[in-house]
C-alpha cells in the first residue's frame, strides 16, 4: 500500500464521527462490569476443605495403599518378635525403619511436577504453585504420622513401653528421612530429584537395619533419651527451614512463568 494512501485511511479514520459517551454511563457499566467478576471468582473459589478433599483425589489410590501395607506388614513382623531374647529393643529398632519407608511412598507426589515434565500445567492453574505443594506435603505428612501413631500404639500394647518413647523413636527417623528429602528436592531441581531422595531414604533404611541386627541396643538406652529429644528439635527445625526454601522455589517459578508469558 502507498504512503499516500495509507495516510488518506489513518485521516479519514480519525475524521470518523463517533457516538456521543456517556460518562456516567459509561462508569455505570464498568462498576456493574466489576461486580460481575467479583461474582463469578467468589463462584469458582474453592473452600479450605474443598481444596483439601480435591488434592486428596490427586494423590494416587497406591500412594495410601503403600501405605497401608507397609504398616500392616510391619505390624506383623513386628509381632513375631515379641518373643525375642531382646524383644523390646530390636522391636522399636525394626519399627523405626518404617519410618523413610513411608516417606518413600510420597516421593513420587511431590517430585512429579519435575519428573514428568508437568511443572507448566501446574503453573497455569488458578491455585499457586505453592499453596498446591504445601498442602500435599501436609497430606502425605499427616497419612505417615498417622501410620507412625499406630504402630507406636501397638507396641506399647505388646511390650509395655511408653508411648511418648516410642514416638520418639519412631519420629527422629521420620524427621530425618523428611529432611533429607527436602534437602535434595530444594538443591536439584532436576527431573532425577525423586531418584536421589530415594536413593537417601534406601541408604537410611539399609543403615537402620545394620543398626536392628547388629543388637546396637546402647542407642536405645534411657540415658540417650536426651539425645533423641535433641535430635528431634533439631531435625524439626531444619524441616520447617527448607519447607521454606520450598515455598521460595516456588514462589520463583510462579515469577518466573509470569515473566516469560
Amino acid at each position: 500500500m502507498k504512503k499516500k494512501q495509507r495516510q488518506s485511511i489513518v485521516t479519514t479514520l480519525r475524521n470518523y464521527p463517533s457516538f456521543p459517551v456517556d460518562r456516567g454511563r459509561l462508569e455505570e457499566t464498568i462498576h456493574e462490569a466489576a461486580i460481575e467478576l467479583r461474582q463469578a471468582q467468589a463462584t469458582q473459589r474453592t473452600s479450605f476443605t474443598e481444596f483439601y478433599k480435591a488434592q486428596l483425589r490427586f494423590i494416587s489410590w497406591k500412594v495410601w495403599a503403600l501405605q497401608l501395607l507397609i504398616v500392616a506388614g510391619m505390624g506383623l513382623l513386628l509381632h513375631n518378635f515379641i518373643n525375642h531374647p531382646h524383644g523390646n529393643i530390636q522391636i522399636v529398632m525394626l519399627a523405626s525403619i518404617s519410618a523413610p519407608l513411608l516417606v518413600i511412598t510420597g516421593l513420587q507426589t511431590l517430585t512429579r511436577s519435575l519428573t514428568f515434565h508437568m511443572l507448566e500445567i501446574e503453573l497455569s492453574t488458578r491455585h499457586v504453585l505453592e499453596k498446591l505443594t504445601l498442602v500435599r506435603m501436609s497430606l502425605l505428612g499427616i497419612a505417615d504420622l498417622i501410620g507412625l501413631t499406630l504402630l507406636a500404639v501397638l507396641l506399647n500394647v505388646w511390650i509395655q513401653t511408653g508411648i511418648l518413647s516410642l514416638l520418639l523413636y519412631l519420629l527422629v527417623p521420620f524427621n530425618i528421612a523428611c529432611l533429607g528429602s527436602l534437602w535434595l528436592l530444594n538443591r536439584i531441581r532436576t527431573s532425577n530429584c525423586g531418584y536421589y531422595c530415594l536413593l537417601y531414604c534406601a541408604l537410611l533404611v539399609i543403615v537402620q537395619i545394620i543398626f536392628t541386627f547388629n543388637y546396637s541396643f546402647s542407642l536405645f538406652l534411657s540415658s540417650v533419651t536426651g539425645l533423641w529429644q535433641v535430635l528431634l528439635v533439631l531435625s524439626t527445625v531444619g524441616i520447617v527451614y527448607e519447607t521454606r526454601g520450598v515455598c521460595r522455589t516456588c514462589r520463583s517459578l510462579e515469577t518466573a512463568s509470569r515473566i516469560q508469558f
